[in-house]
């Protein structure tokens, strides 16, 4: 598969949480259902082969659109990963941790 096809994947993927965002914001109000949203994308990146290596792209997008919050990223990595393609995704999804982390030390 083509790097063109995935950023046309990646794309269309953006276009609609630009077009979900109220709706996604409105049912991720807390860290529970922010990290349920999280298990949602991975099991379903897991399952379509478009989307395996857009995990961590998507987690970014939802990231930047504050859907879902740091805490929720941190806990899914940690702990709360589904086992579907848990060890593949955990590590693509690596250095924006190591990023949040960063982030997260300068705040401070």
């Amino acid at each position: 598969m083509g790097g063109k096809n995935q950023q046309q994947i990646m794309q269309a993927i953006v276009a609609k949480i630009k077009t979900y965002h109220k709706l996604l914001s409105t049912f991720a109000t807390n860290g529970k259902l922010e990290l349920g949203l999280l298990l949602v994308v991975q099991v379903q990146c897991y399952e379509d082969n478009r989307l395996l290596k857009l995990f961590s792209d998507i987690v970014r997008v939802l990231y930047d659109a504050d859907i879902v919050g740091e805490d929720a990223i941190f806990h899914w990595y940690k702990k709360g990963s589904h086992p579907k393609g848990r060890n593949v995704f955990t590590k693509d999804i690596e250095p924006f941790i190591k990023w949040l982390e960063e982030a997260e030390e300068e705040a401070d």
